[in-house]
Order: C-alpha cells, then structure tokens, then sequence
C-alpha cells in the first residue's frame, strides 16, 4: 500500500495530544506545528488539491499555551464562514464572498486556541459536484464528499483536526474511503450558525481525526448551542455520563441498512467483532426495524425539498453557475407533494424515539457496528460515492463514527461506523477508543511507513 505524504521533508503532523503536551511544556512554541501544517498544506497543494484557500502566512493564533487547543493547527471546510478567509461554497456564484463573522463552531476553536490555517475543499454547496481533491492513498480514486478536502488533509497529516459537515454522509463516507477517524455527532450537538445549509432537517457539524481520543477532546471544546442558529429547538445539548466498565454490548446486523456491501468490507467487519468477542465485548446479531430501510429515501426527499427552499433563488437566477447536479435536485424537491415532505418530516422524530427504545432498551445495547460504506472508495474523481449507509443515522439524529479496521483487495482503507443513541456521544466515543485500540489499524500503518 502507498500512502500520499505531505512532505518528505515535514512528515505527518503529530495528535493533538502530544501537540498540547508540547505547547504546554514549552517544548514546542505555538507556531512550531502551526507552521509545519501550513508549509505542508501549500507543499501538497500541485498532488493532493485539498485546500481551496490558504493564506499568504501561517496564521499562528496568538494564545495563553495553557489554552485547551494553543498550537494546534485546524482545517474548516469551505462550507463553514471563517471572517478572516473566504467561504466560497465550491461555487463561482459566491466567488470572493467574505463573511463579516466566524461560523459558531469557528468562534469556539479559535477561542479555544486553534489556529485556522486555511479552507478545505468541498463539493458544489456540500452536494455532489466533486472539487478536485484526490485520495490521500491512490490519487485515481475518490476521497469521497462532500467533506473531501478535510478528509485528506487529516489522512495526508497535514492537520491533526479538520470540520466537516454531513447532511447525508458527507463525514462518515470521507473518514472510511481516506482511513482516518470521522464523527458525526448527535443532531443540533455542534451549533451550525454560520454554516451554509444544505438541509435544515439533516444538517450536521463532524469533524476529522487521525485518533479517536483527538475527535473527543475536540468535540468537547465544540459542543452547544447557539440562540442564533434558526433551525434547531434551543434545548442544550446534554453530554453523556461516562461509560461503566462492564461489558459493551454491540449489535452487528444481519442485513446493513444501505444495500448490499463488497466481500471485502462484509469481512472487514466479520473479523472486528471476532476480535471484539474475544477481547470481551457481547457481539449480538441483530434484525434492523424495518422502518430504518426507508431512511435513506426520506433523507433523500427532505433535503431536495429544503435544499430547493434554501439554493432554488439562485438556481433561477443565474443557472448557468450552478451544477446540473445541484439545478436536478432543487428540480426535485420542487416536484415533491407538500403533504409528501410534510409527512416525512412529521415522522422523522417519532422514529427516532422509536429507534432509541429499540436500541438502548428492546436490544440493549450500546451500539451498531455497521459499515460506513460498500467498501473500498470508487475510482475516479466524478463520484464521490454511496451515502446510504450514512444516511439513516443522519436522518435519525443519532451520533455516529468511523475509524479505519483494514484495507481492501486494491490496497485502499476499510472503515467500521459505530452507531449509538442521541446525545450520547461521549458514550459512543469512550467505546469507538475501546474498539480502536483492537483494530490493529496504526500498528499496520506504522509499519507500512517503516
């Protein structure tokens, strides 16, 4: 396997544990793995496409070294406003659009400590037209969408952490095709003012890691709400108690939830929970509701319709700067019967609840270990893969992750999605590290590199 590296000269930047371990000490000064990122960001930029803006210096953020994220350089994806960069939505309509204010979660890291060092790749509003970023592993193939950009600058180690959004799978997809950690938390978790929507209903803040443990520090600097964001009810988002120490329970399912899936991810996910099993865990195979296989169509239908609410002006406006893609979908929700959307949408929270029950006390268990996609990424730019395996989380709300368990037969990353039950996260993250650290995943890359 050969993976992309972001510069013979820089090599892949460190966690942002020991970045913090540093920083703190004095070992390391808050430019030090600012800069390194940044030089490392321009030098892979002509191979690996994953910025679309990147400033004329590292932009060092200028903070206490005690602060929770002091030297530790962050990538946003070109979805979310950064007041000091452009947010251009992949989109020559919004070319040169600056926003007067920080996106909320922005806000949050820079006062936290980060240094933004510069704008990741998205597709065509977060939706299917793919940006020119390449698989950090092979650059014949996707690195999936539409959060492309920030995948591969994490999988590439130019950034430790890098934002995304995901309205279908636009984290959890990108996390497995580049083989690194993504997390798609519980719905309205991460405040999305300052976000551009895409669907109001499906709409999340995730984020990207190389590690499990970085994903959980950082989402705990990032979660809350936010008055100003229109979409949600302002209820606080309630974090986890941690997890006891019995015996996690886990489901594996009988059928996935997106269709069928390659022999190659089926056995990536057969040998983790045989691993599982025999490190303690209860693995249960389980039958899905059956409402659940009708996720994927009703997220579908939801976000063509609020997407023609939110893109549908601009489409009329000026069609010929917007994609056929995103000009088919907007044609779609208009198509699709009031009573249509609005029964979808009427139902969308009953069968969450419903599926909480089912999980978290029919089943008991602590969560789905389901696959994040068919399998290996596809090749080509022009597809950036299947979604529905993703979209019915996102559709229920719950908290999600991925993390990397293998390689298929073309020598690129397989990924296991955790599924869990809403708000809770932290939960789901304390057992995503249990899971990680039996994946052999890191060992298998350390030596691939040695």
């Amino acid at each position: 396997m050969t993976m992309f590296s972001a510069s013979s000269n820089i090599g892949p930047i460190p966690t942002i544990a020991r970045i913090r371990a540093e920083v703190a000490s004095g070992e390391a000064g808050l430019e030090q793995y600012v800069s390194r990122a940044y030089d490392a960001a321009y030098e892979s930029q002509a191979s690996l496409h994953a910025f679309c803006y990147l400033p004329d210096a590292a932009p060092v953020n200028a903070v206490d070294v005690a602060s929770p994220l002091a030297g530790v350089p962050v990538a946003v994806k070109d979805v979310i406003d950064t007041a000091d960069m452009p947010t251009e939505f992949n989109s020559p309509a919004y070319k040169g659009r600056r926003p007067e204010h920080d996106a909320w979660v922005v806000a949050r890291l820079r006062a936290a400590g980060a240094s933004i060092i510069g704008k990741t790749v998205t597709t065509e509003f977060a939706w299917r037209q793919p940006g020119a970023t390449v698989n950090p592993w092979n650059d014949a193939f996707t690195p999936g969408g539409s959060s492309s950009g920030s995948a591969a600058a994490v999988a590439a180690g130019i950034v430790p952490l890098a934002l995304g959004t995901q309205t279908q799978g636009s984290v959890i997809r990108p996390a497995a095709y580049c083989g690194i950690v993504g997390f798609k938390p519980t719905y309205s978790a991460i405040a999305r003012t300052g976000v551009l929507p895409l669907a109001w209903s499906l709409d999340h803040v995730g984020m990207f890691a190389t590690k499990v443990a970085d994903v959980a520090y950082a989402f705990a600097l990032v979660t809350g709400a936010d008055a100003a964001d229109p979409h949600v009810s302002h209820v606080p988002h309630s974090a986890a108690t941690a997890r006891g120490t019995g015996t996690p329970r886990i489901g594996v399912l009988s059928k996935q939830a997106g269709g069928e899936i390659e022999p190659a991810q089926q056995a990536a996910l057969d040998g983790l929970a045989a691993q599982l099993a025999r490190d303690g865990a209860e693995i249960v195979t389980v039958d899905l509701p059956a409402e659940i296989f009708d996720t994927p169509s009703h997220a579908l239908k939801l976000m063509s319709v609020e997407a023609a609410i939110t893109h549908g002006e601009l489409v009329d406006r000026t069609p010929e700067l917007v994609s056929q893609a995103m000009r088919g979908l907007v044609e779609d929700g208009r198509k699709l019967p009031a009573t249509a959307y609005a029964g979808i949408k009427a139902a969308q929270m009953p069968m969450a609840h419903r599926f909480h029950d089912w999980l978290s006390r029919a089943m008991a268990l602590d969560a789905l270990l389901v696959a994040p996609a068919t399998g290996e990424p596809p090749r080509g730019l022009d597809y950036t893969g299947d979604a529905a395996f993703c979209a019915p989380w996102t559709f229920l709300g719950v908290p999600a992750v991925t993390m990397p368990v293998g390689f298929g037969p073309a020598g690129l990353p397989l990924g296991a999605q955790l599924v869990g039950v809403a708000h809770g996260d932290l939960d789901l993250l304390m057992l995503a590290q249990w899971v990680e650290a039996r994946t052999g995943w890191h060992a298998a890359v350390a030596l691939s590199r040695s």
